[in-house]
């Protein structure tokens, strides 16, 4: 009786044993594949973020200053309009000035007869009738006067009808036929306006500054004095529109007041 409890005790003490010196990895193993076969578990996918575009993406930024280029190009051309629209009233206004100016001055050109007396010999009173010579000369400077006067209205009217190239035409003709004449420093003054509405700067200071240099006194020498100092501006010479503006705001007059203001919104 002892013998067989003797051997199952030593069968169960083997079993025990055996499977305590079991590796624990092969306990492991068994356990996961166990776990893997009796669950299912399923791990959601993350989908990729989508690649969102470089702020300084090159088509962008192309796309960008188009749309800059497209509104400075808008602006550009709505100044241009309003710089067109200025000297067009500006020529307006100095064509109406000139116009009514010369209007007043043939008024005044008429001549006064006048007796002269001398005394003769005899001590009477005399009147010195003008010779055959003297009413000759008179007449034939009357009607060159004349001439040239309706000569010149007729550029005049020319550039106020807005015909620039017959215009142009008509004044250096009237400055050839007439160098000494009444109206050239007019004729050269109008020519420089053309010339700068023109965009023809070297030819506009060459007519500004005959008017200054060679008919200091005239009406249109304060005039020519700022229009100088715009063109020297526009040619880029500061220094050389600076010394213009600053003595043609020195006088009295439109020309003084425009050159003033021009001064301070450029210097």
């Amino acid at each position: 009786m002892f013998a067989p409890i003797y051997t199952a005790f030593v069968v169960f003490f083997l079993s025990v044993s055996a499977f305590a010196a079991a590796p624990v990895s092969d306990i492991g193993d068994q356990k996961g594949s166990t776990t893997a076969n009796t669950t299912n578990v399923v791990v959601p996918q993350v989908p990729p973020m989508p690649a969102q575009a470089p702020a300084n993406d090159s088509y962008y930024q192309m796309q960008l200053m188009q749309d800059e280029v497209r509104t400075l190009r808008g602006m550009i051309e709505e100044l241009n309009n309003e710089i067109r629209q200025l000297k067009k009233r500006q020529m307006d206004d100095y064509m109406d000035l000139d116009r009514r100016l010369s209007a007043l001055l043939s008024g005044q050109g008429g001549q006064a007869s006048s007796v002269a007396k001398n005394v003769g010999s005899t001590g009477k009173e005399i009147s010195s009738k003008p010779s055959n010579s003297t009413v000759g000369q008179a007449s034939s400077t009357s009607s060159s006067t004349t001439a040239e006067r309706d000569q010149y209205n007729q550029a005049y009217e020319q550039l106020k009808a807005g015909k620039v190239a017959e215009a142009v035409t008509q004044f250096k003709a009237h400055i050839a036929k007439y160098p000494n004449g009444r109206y050239v420093a007019n004729a050269h003054y109008w020519l420089g306006e053309i010339y700068v509405l023109q965009n023809q700067l070297e030819s506009a200071r060459q007519s500004f500054t005959t008017v200054v240099e060679k008919y200091p006194a005239h009406r249109k020498a304060p005039d020519s004095t700022f229009k100088l100092g715009q063109v020297y501006f526009m040619m880029g010479n500061k220094a050389k529109a600076k010394e213009f503006l600053e003595k043609a705001a020195a006088g009295t007059g439109n020309a003084a007041r425009l050159a003033s203001s021009y001064l301070e919104e450029n210097f």
